[in-house]
């Protein structure tokens, strides 16, 4: 989209040099999400797999993978991934959308867009855990894309990946006034400086 920038080091976004704040980030500044009993260390190595598992399926989806040299970790999680697309039919569209809602100025990245049988669908791809927060990540994304796009989506989804299996879960809630509630909580912290803007 023009204007929006995103720094893959800071995992920050911009609007014409103006910083937004990511879906994910106004979901965790404002406790909905808490990965403080967690280990760094472990997180980051996690946030590191996660990484390297979307982009092995980025371009695997876009026909631009090497398989000979991959590892073979991501090589499992890669063989679930397609398991998945064979038993849900989906045909991905374009993967890792980056866009802005040009309303409520927040910022994120879809992972995926697709089509199963007739209908449009989004995807988000999880190594982790299963968590409610993630329906409301899913709802501001199609939010978000809904706004900029003439594409209605009908199902929202979640595919949670390991190495020996899939699971996936639909998001059937309207969480988008859960969502919009941070937002505005988010802001307000904001103004008054009581959140820490990196």
């Amino acid at each position: 989209m023009e204007g929006l920038t995103f720094n893959e080091e800071t995992h920050t976004y911009k609007l014409n040099g103006v910083e937004l704040p990511s879906v994910t980030q106004i979901i965790t500044s404002i406790g909905l999400v808490d990965y403080s009993m967690v280990n760094k260390d472990l997180l980051d190595y996690k946030a590191d797999i996660g990484r390297k598992i979307h982009k092995t399926i980025e371009l695997y989806d876009n026909k631009e993978l090497d398989n000979s040299e991959l590892h073979p970790l991501l090589r499992n999680y890669l063989e679930q991934w397609r398991k998945f697309k064979k038993d849900f039919r989906l045909h991905t569209i374009e993967s890792e959308i980056r866009m802005f809602h040009p309303a409520y100025k927040y910022a994120g990245t879809i992972d995926k867009l697709g089509r199963i049988d007739d209908y449009y669908v989004i995807l988000d791809i999880k190594s982790g855990g299963i968590s409610p927060s993630h329906s409301i990540q899913t709802s501001a994304y199609k939010e978000m894309l809904e706004k900029n796009t003439q594409i209605k989506i009908k199902k929202r989804f979640a595919v949670y990946l390991t190495e020996e299996n899939y699971t996936v879960v639909e998001h059937k809630d309207n969480d988008l006034g859960v969502f919009l509630a941070a937002l505005s909580i988010y802001n307000w912290k904001k103004k008054n400086k009581l959140i820490l803007i990196t």
